[in-house]
């Protein structure tokens, strides 16, 4: 079984429709940095698979899921950061017809971020997979989140190896725009939490170790922005 297929974690009913997009620090007027991703992003609580928290699956406290772990890293060069969480779930699962979803990332565009780390692609639907179809529509997602057109875009691979992940990696040359691997952390036991949740897609999502290592990894890219 790859691994990506041990995700069970079904790609709905990841958030209430009004936590789509959320934002911290929003008294600050510092940079704009917006986190767009999925259930390894934000989740909130599920019952039906032991998901009892808000924030990122599957760490074992907010302060500890990577969009926390970076938003400290960055508040330490710029203390003035504001942050915006987009959790991209909706497009993700039907990104063939994903200009559908944009109406419900409309105040994430509206944030006009400096810097968009895209942290997703794990629930893009594997079965009869269209490279050209994800190419045009994730590079039209992200243009949509950047609404200036001024932003500086971070790309990032699946956590687990996905189909897309090639083709991430063929934007990220054609655009220029920096691409974090993190696809080999979901090949590694130690960067989960196994053990940890008895539901088998939750525990093998990344762990604190698994979430720190994304962020280190994602604010290499950001401190040259910084």
């Amino acid at each position: 079984m790859k691994q990506i297929e041990k995700n069970t974690v079904k790609a709905e009913n990841q958030l209430k429709d009004k936590h789509d997009v959320t934002f911290e620090c929003e008294e600050n007027n510092g940079i704009r940095v917006m986190m767009a991703g999925n259930s390894i992003t934000l989740h909130e609580p599920s019952e039906s698979i032991g998901w009892h928290n808000q924030w990122g699956m599957a760490a074992s406290a907010k302060e500890k899921d990577y969009v926390h772990v970076l938003k400290n890293h960055i508040q330490t060069l710029k203390p003035d950061a504001t942050f915006c969480i987009c959790q991209a779930y909706k497009w993700e699962r039907d990104f063939a017809n994903g200009k559908l979803a944009y109406p419900i990332y409309e105040a994430a565009r509206n944030f006009n971020a400096d810097v968009i780390v895209v942290r997703f692609i794990e629930n893009c639907p594997r079965q009869d997979f269209n490279p050209e179809v994800f190419k045009r529509e994730y590079v039209d997602f992200i243009n949509y989140l950047n609404k200036s057109g001024n932003a500086k875009i971070i790309l990032t691979t699946s956590f687990w190896e996905h189909t897309a992940d090639s083709v991430v990696e063929e934007i990220s040359k054609e655009k220029g725009w920096p691409l974090v691997t993190i696809n080999d952390l979901g090949e590694l036991d130690e960067m989960k939490a196994l053990g940890l949740f008895e539901h088998y897609g939750v525990a093998n999502h990344p762990g604190d170790l698994g979430m720190k290592t994304i962020a280190d990894r994602i604010f290499e890219e950001v401190k040259k922005i910084l």
